[in-house]
């Protein structure tokens, strides 16, 4: 098998248990992912999201900084360490790599949703606003070409997955806009 397949194989493995929630699983899984790929930016990304969904913010820290060690061009990493600065409630932080992530990915909607978060925890409503519209804006837009993607093509697993996860999307934006 080729490295490629085999690297796509396991990080897909890795993935889908932290889909399902397996947090402690995912762990196992993206561990042996770097094992075989230590330079792996993308899966120190995603093993900082385990540690940081079962509250391991310290190691969730070590692996996002150790991603954006990989690759400083990677916007996820920021908007998650971000995510793991707003919930330790130091928002200047976490409005700083929000901006970061922006800076690589201006059309990142889940990090203009959680910049927005931020501002309204900070009181500055303008500013929330602002990102919150941006990224209900985006996410109004990405449904719209992923359907007629889903159209036009063949149907098959890939085409559902991204359907399912940016209808996901939008549901989490919903809920976080009405709070």
């Amino acid at each position: 098998m080729e490295k490629k397949e085999e690297y796509k194989i396991d990080f897909d493995k890795a993935e889908n248990y932290l889909r399902i929630g397996d947090f402690n699983q995912a762990i196992r899984e993206f561990e042996m992912v770097l094992k075989k790929w230590p330079n792996d930016s993308r899966s120190y990304s995603k093993l900082g999201v385990c540690y940081a969904s079962l509250k391991n913010f310290n190691k969730a820290k070590l692996c996002f900084e150790r991603s954006l060690e990989l690759d400083v061009k990677f916007a996820e990493p920021y908007n998650n360490l971000g995510n793991v600065y707003l919930e330790e409630k130091n928002y200047e932080m976490a409005i700083e790599l929000y901006k970061k992530a922006l800076e690589l990915k201006p059309d990142y909607a889940a990090a203009h949703s959680n910049l927005g978060l931020a501002y309204k925890r900070t009181k500055r409503v303008n500013e929330a606003v602002k990102h919150f519209k941006k990224a209900a804006e985006i996410d109004r837009r990405s449904p719209i070409s992923d359907i007629k993607k889903f159209k036009e093509k063949p149907k098959g697993k890939i085409n559902i997955i991204i359907f399912l996860l940016v209808l996901i999307g939008l549901i989490i934006l919903l809920i976080l806009l009405n709070r």
